[in-house]
């Protein structure tokens, strides 16, 4: 007896699932597998962040150096080491032909290193776990780029220029002579300088901001109050030698025999210089009522006969001069009362190459010669 074609459609049925339940065991099947590739890869994730537990994650550079997977210290030692040879690049400071260099950590300058190394690991540590599960799954980067700021502290930068000033910034010298050895030395005039401290600080500053390495010193000059024109004719005498000298530009260009002082009444010794020009000069008797004054009339008028001569010459010292006289044969001998004597033709000379301020220097040189 056969089998009905009602019992044959049944017995299909029970040996293959209708279409709609076999979709959905294909679903559950690749939703299980899909959960547990899920479970797998965060898994791989958290264990690739865990990794990196208070490390930088790949693909972060900072001033040019890979950092990747550093810690805080070691990120900062890294990069400071790189840019040591930056630190040490010169800075250079001049004025007219002089330079100065340093170094700019000679300035105090700072490395921004804490700064970009702290924002790797905030970038780290900002990473979501999507952007990890990229980076542990498909290799990708943290993309973090950061350059590393130097900065230059004002109070580091002055004190590299007042450093400077120590050493270069002088007061200003006036000219002067010295005679210690009985003849004369000229020293020169010399312009003081004053470095503007701080003016050339923020020169300097600016200059290494805008990137460049090299600024100007910034100097005041002061000029002396005695100027070498003050000594550019010098008498000089010698007490005891009994010469005058004429220093014209540093140089001896006249000399004269004379008379100065006796024993007695020495000729003042020191620095001083010419008061007074006087032509045909009237001599008045300075000590009319004593010594060797008294013997004297107490006024000569001009003329051959005058004690003084054709020609004086006051000194800033009281009552001392050149002057000429008729007494040649005193000259070479300590015969005078203190002025200077010089021949008449001499004393002329004399009155027509030197005006009133030239400086004198007398000095006793030599034994004195008592007529």
């Amino acid at each position: 007896m056969g089998t009905t074609p009602t019992s044959e459609s049944a017995a299909t049925k029970r040996r293959f699932p209708r279409p709609g339940k076999r979709a959905a065991i294909i679903l559950a099947v690749i939703g299980g597998l899909a959960v547990l590739g899920i479970g797998s890869i965060s898994y791989a994730t958290y264990d690739y962040s865990n990794g990196y537990e208070g490390r930088i994650l790949p693909g972060a550079e900072i001033a040019g150096v890979d950092v990747s997977g550093m810690t805080r210290r070691q990120a900062i030692s890294a990069v400071r080491g790189a840019m040591s040879e930056e630190m040490d690049e010169p800075v250079t400071i001049t004025w007219e032909d002089k330079t100065w260099e340093g170094t700019r950590a000679d300035l105090g300058a700072r490395l921004d290193v804490k700064a970009a190394v702290q924002a790797a690991l905030s970038a780290t540590s900002e990473t979501s776990f999507m952007k990890k599960a990229q980076m542990r799954v498909f290799g990708d980067d943290l993309e973090f780029s950061r350059a590393v700021a130097i900065r230059y502290p004002m109070s580091g930068v002055r004190a590299f220029v007042a450093g400077i000033a120590s050493d270069f910034a002088r007061e200003p010298q006036d000219a002067s002579v010295d005679y210690a050895s009985g003849w004369v030395e000229f020293i020169k005039a010399q312009q003081g300088r004053e470095v503007q401290i701080e003016k050339s600080a923020r020169s300097l500053a600016g200059a290494l901001r805008s990137g460049s390495s090299t600024s100007g010193l910034s100097v005041e000059t002061i000029e002396p109050v005695v100027t070498d024109d003050k000594y550019e004719q010098v008498l000089l005498v010698h007490i005891g030698e009994n010469k005058l000298y004429l220093y014209e530009d540093g140089k001896i260009t006249r000399e004269w025999t004379v008379a100065t002082g006796m024993p007695d009444f020495m000729t003042p010794t020191g620095e001083f210089s010419v008061e007074l020009m006087r032509y045909m000069p009237t001599w008045v008797n300075p000590h009319p009522d004593e010594g060797w004054g008294a013997s004297m009339p107490a006024v000569i008028p001009p003329g051959l006969s005058n004690p003084l001569g054709l020609r004086a010459i006051n000194w800033t010292a009281p009552n001392i001069r050149f002057h000429g006289t008729s007494a040649t044969y005193s000259l070479g001998y300590n015969a005078s009362h203190g002025c200077v004597r010089m021949a008449n033709e001499d004393v002329i000379e004399l009155y027509d190459l030197v005006d009133v301020g030239v400086p004198i220097i007398s000095v006793l040189y030599g034994d004195l010669q008592p007529q």
